[in-house]
């Protein structure tokens, strides 16, 4: 009875652990241009300052076969009207190969863009 009562904690403790999702491996500035190495399914993330009162916007551009979501964006000073934000975009490849991801800053009627990060990640 005991072993049964002991195994049943264990067992709840150890298995959402188990279960939960990996962590994001944040993709920053410094890895821009060079290629990043992840397993498929392993979910990669970009922060990227924004400031959406600008008028400004991040335009993404992938090859097919990685997805590339906005998961958020978050307000670096919440009681400041006009303050930037930082968005969050979440990347998994599927399938393996080599793929270009390329985030450009502009205005979307300028077509324009002030500022570009580009990343390649190879997907094994």
């Amino acid at each position: 009875m005991r072993t049964g009562l002991f195994m049943a904690i264990a067992m709840s403790v150890i298995a959402p652990l188990a279960s939960a999702a990996p962590a994001d491996i944040p993709l920053v500035s410094a890895n821009s241009g060079k290629v990043t190495t992840l397993r498929r399914g392993q979910p990669a993330r970009v922060d990227l300052q924004t400031n959406a009162s600008t008028g400004y916007m991040w335009k993404v551009d992938a090859d097919r076969g990685i997805s590339v979501t906005l998961v958020a964006t978050v307000p670096t000073r919440p009681a400041m009207v006009g303050a930037p934000s930082v968005a969050t975009y979440r990347i998994v490849g599927a399938r393996r190969g080599t793929y270009r991801i390329v985030f450009r800053y502009l205005r979307p009627w300028e077509g324009r863009a002030v500022r570009t990060v580009r990343y390649t990640v190879r997907i094994v």
